[in-house]
């Protein structure tokens, strides 16, 4: 348990569901990665189908998928970067993961996840900040079964400043 009384793991009622693999489609990846341009050593700790993984152009590339047997709440080397499609159900308990081992996460998520609870703006304050929002249109516009706005949400360790919201309706 983490000193804020969020678990640092899922317990047994806390798994990653089915309805949890939302594939990301590889253009909408492609962009992501070509945007976000990350450097030094990147993990996709949700690989799924490799979508961003297989967009790393740095040598020091990791991905971790829990149905590969690659679980990332077992990971705990550090990186520079961390860019993926998380898990919906278990989001708090991701970020807060992703937090202890990135300087920079990238969640391509529905929007609305950055302001879900109190707890993860505390997390949030804690790690840094929210250093930009991207704006990507409704999750159908990107193969989801959903047509919430979604988009990726940058949190930066250390960050101090305003958030940036950008506003992308194409491109992928």
């Amino acid at each position: 348990m983490s000193r804020k009384g969020i678990p640092t793991k899922p317990n047994k009622t806390e798994k990653a569901t089915a309805a949890d693999s939302v594939f990301t489609k590889n253009t909408t990846a492609k962009w992501i990665v070509d945007y976000f341009k990350p450097q030094g050593s990147i993990l996709e700790p949700a690989a799924g189908e490799n979508a961003f993984y297989n967009l790393f152009e740095n040598k020091e590339k990791y991905r971790c998928e829990i149905t590969d047997g690659l679980d990332f709440f077992e990971w705990n080397k550090k990186v520079d970067w961390i860019i993926t499609n998380p898990p919906y159900s278990i989001y708090d308990l991701f970020l807060q993961k992703a937090f202890s081992v990135a300087d920079n996460v990238v969640f391509f998520v529905p929007i609305a996840k950055a302001f879900k609870s109190n707890k993860i703006q505390q997390m949030v304050i804690d790690y840094g900040g929210l250093k930009e929002i991207v704006y990507m249109g409704g999750g159908s516009k990107h193969g989801f079964a959903f047509g919430f706005p979604v988009g990726c949400l940058h949190y930066q360790k250390g960050f101090v400043g305003d958030c940036k919201i950008t506003y992308v309706m194409d491109g992928w």
